[in-house]
C-alpha cells in the first residue's frame, strides 16, 4: 500500500497516475478544500482529510499496511515533511519525497530575498503601503501586525474558514481575493493595477506556483516584491518529475 501526501498539483497528478496503474494507495490532504479535489476526480474512498504528527503517521502507516510514503506536500510545509520522514524511519517505511524544481530569481533593485516570514514582514515595514500577499492564509496572522500602517491585500483559496479568518483578524471584505489558480502574467497584472499595489510578497513556489509570473507582472509595473526563499531541510531522497516518482514506486513492486 502506498500513501500520498498530497496537498499540491502535482500531488493530485501522482495520485491519479498511480490509481490508473492500478496500485493499492491512500492519499492525505489536510483541509475540506483538498478532499473537494479528489472527490471531483472521482477518488474521494482513497481521500483522508486531517493533519497528522509523527506519532499519527506511524498509526496510518501500520494501521493500512503502507509500505512507501510519498511526500508531495508544499515545499514550504516543513512540519509535514519532517513528520513523515520521522515515522518513516520509526516504522522502516520508504520514503521519497517529491519536490518541485526551483526557478533561478533574477537579480533586480526592485527584488528583495529574505529567509523567514519574520524577515518578510520587517521588509514590507519599509517598503510601500499597499501590500499584496500572495502567501496563503498561513502568512495572514504574521502580517496583520500591519494592518495600522499599511492596507493589506490578501489572495487565498476559496475557502470559507479561510475568508472567515481573514475577516476576524480585520482585512476588509474588499481586500480578500479569493480565487484558485494558477495566475496569469496578465492576470496577476491587472490585479495589481486594479488595487494600486506597490509591494508583492510571494513565495518562491517554482513554476506551478506561478513565481515567474508574479514577478514579471511586479516588475512590469515597478512593484517591489519581497521574496521568501523556500526552507531547507536533508531529504533522504528527492524526485523532481512526476515520471520519477511513478518509475521509483514501480521498481519496488
Amino acid at each position: 500500500m502506498i500513501l500520498v501526501l498530497s496537498g499540491t498539483e502535482e500531488g493530485k497528478e501522482i495520485v491519479r497516475r498511480l490509481h490508473k496503474e492500478g496500485f493499492s494507495l491512500l492519499t492525505t490532504v489536510a483541509t475540506e478544500y483538498g478532499k473537494k479535489m479528489f472527490e471531483q476526480m472521482g477518488l474521494e474512498a482513497i481521500c483522508l482529510q486531517g493533519r497528522l504528527d509523527t506519532d499519527g503517521f506511524s498509526r496510518l502507516i501500520a494501521e493500512k499496511g503502507i509500505d512507501t510514503v510519498v511526500d508531495a506536500t508544499h515545499p514550504y510545509a516543513v512540519e509535514v515533511s519532517q513528520n513523515a520522514m520521522d515515522a518513516c524511519k520509526k516504522t522502516n517505511v520508504r520514503y521519497l519525497r517529491f519536490e518541485r524544481k526551483e526557478i533561478p530569481i533574477p537579480k533586480h533593485p526592485l527584488i528583495h530575498n529574505v529567509k523567514t516570514m519574520a524577515e518578510a514582514v520587517n521588509k514590507a515595514k519599509l517598503l510601500g503601503k499597499k501590500i499584496f500577499l500572495t502567501t496563503g492564509i498561513s502568512s495572514v496572522a504574521r502580517f496583520i501586525v500591519l494592518k495600522d500602517e499599511k492596507e493589506l491585500y490578501v489572495r487565498i483559496l476559496p475557502i470559507p474558514e479561510h475568508i472567515a479568518l481573514c475577516l476576524d483578524v480585520g482585512i476588509p471584505p474588499a481586500n480578500i481575493i479569493a480565487m484558485h489558480g494558477p495566475f496569469s502574467e496578465d492576470l496577476n497584472r491587472a490585479m495589481f493595477r486594479q488595487y494600486k499595489i506597490n509591494t508583492v510578497v510571494t513565495k518562491d513556489s517554482g513554476e506551478v506556483g506561478g513565481i515567474l509570473e508574479k514577478l514579471n507582472a511586479a516588475l512590469s509595473g515597478g512593484i517591489d516584491t519581497i521574496v521568501i526563499e523556500r526552507p531547507r531541510i536533508e531529504f533522504p531522497k528527492v524526485l523532481s518529475s512526476i515520471d520519477e516518482v511513478v518509475r521509483a514506486v514501480k521498481c519496488s513492486y
